[in-house]
């Protein structure tokens, strides 16, 4: 019989039984060096395998939405040209792609803003990029072009991680680790189950936690003050002013993605994820229901994240009345249970869920008339020169005296100045170059009452390089013209005088005779 001892080649032996080192050098302390480098390699090798994951992950989802982008937005549709227009490129997405999807991992930083988000970061880098090759930034020929020079350059990349990630699993699995290892036939018994609660339970494993932690740190007397048994938790609060009304991802979860109607899912969710039930959560995912309630007053997440909120808020205001000040696990898992067993699936008495729903159906009505009082608010402000909420440019004189007129460059002009001024007129977005073609400036303003303040400053910077706008004086009557005559022939006469005088000590200057030779 023939012996395969391949099997045996992918084990890293780590014993010291035959390692041979230098007589200088102590051999425990090469072995330690050796066990710990490949642990290290092993550790970075997962690492590495999670961190490329994630990345093709991303790629997969923001692809997905570049070419949903590509096929929506095409002359046959008769929209090609939305495909430069940021602001329907972000509805399309809404429309079309989960809002609130992101990409997750453990080394993904939770603050990473969603793929929708980056689709539209995209679209506006590449504006940036059409303006710094000198291309028209508003021309959807010229954003497809660099959207598929872009697509192309993440197809390379998510190839290359691809041969990258197949090389670091051909690497793993050449070495055998512990987590490879799996109880095959064994054999053994159990003694007799007794019957324990779920508190009971979980202070076997805390007590067993302890213990491990005590022998694992080598200290006999106390643990670390954030790992004593019994330690309260804490509710998530943000209280920086900056993120009153920012959302956990776990209250996201439950607002947004938990129906509200499967009572038994929310139940066992905030059972696992107690500490989003404060008082600063409940009021951040009420806020969010604004979010969907603005821009379609019949969108069902209204109601879906006004009920979800509602529910953090009964089972808070019932934790109060015990008056803990901090998070008692086993305190709020008796609330949350009473609050779903009690109110929601009594069959016996109807009135607590009805009168929970009637509280849901109030909050709701208000989120709505609230909803409809901000957007005529908006309304106000776009007349005022705002959009949106988001201040928008208006080009007005500060000076009474003074007025602001379009000033366009001479293209037949072959003076470089007026090339150059007309090179930077072609890169101004088209509907504007109408609007200055028409040398009116309340015409100019409607424009930039259309475009957000970052596009519009952008133009000012063209509009300064083209020399576009110019001062022109206001004068009120004959006199004031007479004045200002009467002044430049003044300021005439004193530069003709000026001048006369240079003239006469250049000429003084010229009859000295050189010294040179009197000296000498």
């Amino acid at each position: 019989m023939v012996v395969d001892y391949s099997k045996w080649d992918k084990i890293e032996l780590s014993d010291d039984s035959d390692v041979e080192v230098h007589p200088n050098v102590d051999k425990k302390s090469f072995i330690r060096w050796k066990q710990q480098s490949i642990h290290e390699e092993r550790m970075k090798r997962n690492q590495d395998i999670k961190n490329l994951e994630t990345q093709m992950d991303m790629y997969v989802n923001l692809n997905k939405r570049v070419d949903k982008l590509l096929s929506a937005f095409t002359e046959q549709e008769g929209n090609f040209g939305d495909l430069a227009k940021i602001p329907i490129i972000e509805k399309f997405l809404n429309e079309n792609f989960d809002k609130t999807e992101k990409s997750e991992g453990d080394n993904v930083d939770p603050d990473i803003a969603t793929y929708n988000e980056m689709v539209v970061d995209l679209f506006e880098q590449l504006k940036r990029d059409a303006i710094k090759e000198k291309q028209n930034p508003e021309d959807p020929n010229v954003i497809k072009k660099l959207m598929l020079q872009h697509r192309g350059k993440i197809d390379k990349v998510t190839e290359e991680a691809k041969v990258k990630l197949k090389e670091l699993h051909q690497e793993k699995e050449l070495h055998i680790s512990s987590d490879d290892i799996h109880t095959g036939f064994d054999s053994g018994f159990m003694n007799k189950k007794i019957a324990t609660t779920d508190e009971d339970t979980q202070k076997i494993n805390d007590a067993m936690e302890a213990v491990n932690l005590k022998q694992t740190t080598n200290q006999k007397d106390e643990l670390p003050k954030s790992l004593k048994l019994n330690a309260p938790l804490q509710f998530i609060e943000y209280t920086n002013e900056e993120d009153i009304l920012k959302l956990a991802p776990e209250t996201e979860t439950f607002g947004l993605k938990i129906p509200y109607d499967n009572y038994k899912m929310s139940m066992q969710f905030l059972l696992s994820n107690m500490q989003i039930i404060s008082g600063q959560q409940k009021d951040a995912l009420m806020m969010k229901s604004f979010e969907y309630q603005m821009p379609d007053k019949n969108s069902p997440m209204t109601y879906q994240i006004v009920h979800q909120s509602e529910v953090l808020s009964y089972i808070r205001e019932i934790y109060d009345m015990k008056k803990i000040p901090f998070l008692r696990v086993e305190e709020m898992e008796e609330v949350i249970k009473m609050f779903f067993n009690k109110i929601i699936f009594n069959p016996a008495n109807t009135k607590g869920k009805d009168s929970f729903l009637d509280s849901v159906k109030s909050k709701y009505e208000h989120i709505k008339t609230r909803s409809e009082i901000l957007k005529k608010e908006q309304i106000e402000e776009v007349e005022d020169g705002e959009i949106e909420g988001v201040e928008t440019i208006q080009l007005k004189s500060l000076d009474d005296s003074a007025e602001l007129e379009v000033v366009l460059p001479d293209f037949k002009s072959t003076d470089p100045e007026e090339i150059k001024k007309c090179e930077a007129f072609k890169k101004i977005p088209k509907e504007m170059q109408e609007a200055l073609k028409t040398q009116n400036l309340d015409e100019v303003n409607k424009v930039f009452e259309t475009i957000q303040i970052d596009e519009a400053e952008q133009i000012l910077e063209l509009f300064n390089e083209a020399d576009i706008i110019g001062v022109r004086a206001v004068l009120e009557n004959e006199d004031d013209f007479n004045n200002i005559k009467q002044d430049y022939q003044q300021q005439q006469q004193q530069l003709d005088k000026g001048e006369a005088n240079v003239e006469h000590i250049v000429e003084e200057e010229e009859e000295i005779p050189d010294t040179a030779d009197i000296v000498d």
